[in-house]
């Protein structure tokens, strides 16, 4: 049976879009996290009380990489299809929240909340503290969303029956 989630990696575009999303997203999150730095050189440093934080810093990385782009080839496909986009919209909104946990993550959130800033970075700098369990719940977030993803018959490309003549 094929996955939809394989399909969308099999398109170079989507592979890119793909990449780009990991690279951006895993940058800011070892950022955050400072086990990545750019000054005064570019240095990255993982202690060894940190490593599990940098391991599911990554696994948070792919999934929200595979979350997104699935979604986006699911929402191109459905308007080319003329169907609603509700189901990978939410997609894209939960690998959103899976991964701004604790808060001050994603910064298109605070962007998008900025009237409340600094009420978010006061509930980050709290969320800090419960880092490893909140991000234990993204990732099963994200692990649903890609499983729903993949059961989703959306990016299932499907062909005409042919006809005997």
């Amino acid at each position: 049976m094929p996955s939809p989630i394989l399909d969308t990696f099999k398109d170079a575009r989507y592979a890119a879009l793909s990449g780009a999303i990991l690279l951006g997203y895993g940058v800011i999150l070892l950022f955050f996290d400072e086990f990545l730095f750019f000054a005064p050189y570019f240095t990255v440093y993982v202690p060894s009380s940190g490593i599990a934080n940098v391991v599911l810093d990554l696994i948070l990385t792919v999934l929200t990489a595979i979350v997104l782009t699935v979604s986006v080839r699911q929402i191109f496909l459905q308007r080319q299809g003329g169907r609603a986009s509700k189901t990978s919209v939410l997609g894209i909104v939960a690998a959103l929240i899976a991964g701004a946990c604790p808060c001050f993550y994603l910064a298109p959130l605070l962007a998008v909340a900025g009237t409340v800033g600094s009420a978010l970075g006061a509930l980050g700098i709290f969320l800090n503290v419960l880092q490893i369990p909140i991000k234990l719940g993204a990732i099963l977030i994200l692990a649903f969303a890609t499983y729903k993803l993949n059961k989703s018959g959306v990016c299932k490309v499907s062909f005409p029956p042919k006809h005997a003549q």
